[in-house]
């Protein structure tokens, strides 16, 4: 028995079993696919930077204000757990931020907090968009609304779990960023 390996090839192409059509809708849907995912991808807006991706660079500065400072000025203050230990409070101030740190003398060696920074010039570890003279709605889309009420600036909370007091703020004037002051909260 003889199989004729040619005749699927030569009988009649129905309309309905021509493959063309099927892979040109394939084609089809492939493209609009492929445009929907493209107009998706361009219409959605950029992620929301994590606040605590912002604290860490607040609390680099108060690690590592400058290399060489401005000034540095120090105030002893009594400790509020125990009055006959002297602590410090260190400002150290560098071109365009100053970073205070609070430096408790009960244990040893002495252990230093950061209190806060306040910035009022650009700094090469913050991103574009949330640098001093970017625009107010530059930081709400990075950031999104703020999270704690102050009239005078876009304040968020450090932390779901922090007390209102550690926060990053945003002045603003005129629709564009003024300072950026990082404050957390001594005990």
């Amino acid at each position: 028995m003889r199989i004729n390996s040619e005749a699927h090839l030569k009988s009649p192409v129905r309309p309905s079993m021509d493959p063309r059509p099927h892979r040109l809708r394939r084609a089809h849907v492939g493209l609009l696919l492929a445009v929907a995912l493209v107009a998706g991808c361009a219409s959605r807006p950029a992620p929301k930077l994590p606040i605590e991706q912002l604290e860490a660079v607040g609390w680099h500065i108060t690690e590592r204000p400058c290399e060489t400072p401005l000034r540095v000025e120090r105030q002893r203050q009594p400790n509020a757990h125990d009055p006959k230990v002297m602590d410090e409070v260190i400002e150290t101030h560098c071109p365009g931020w100053v970073a205070t740190v609070y430096e408790a003398r009960t244990t040893q060696p002495p252990k230093l907090l950061p209190v806060g920074v306040r910035m009022t010039g650009p700094h090469p570890a913050l991103p574009a968009g949330l640098q001093v003279g970017a625009s107010e709605a530059e930081v709400l889309k990075r950031l999104g609304p703020p999270t704690l009420r102050d009239p005078a600036a876009l304040a968020y909370r450090l932390g779901p779990d922090r007390p209102d007091s550690d926060q990053l703020r945003f002045i603003v004037r005129q629709g564009k960023v003024t300072a950026i002051e990082w404050a957390w909260y001594i005990d």
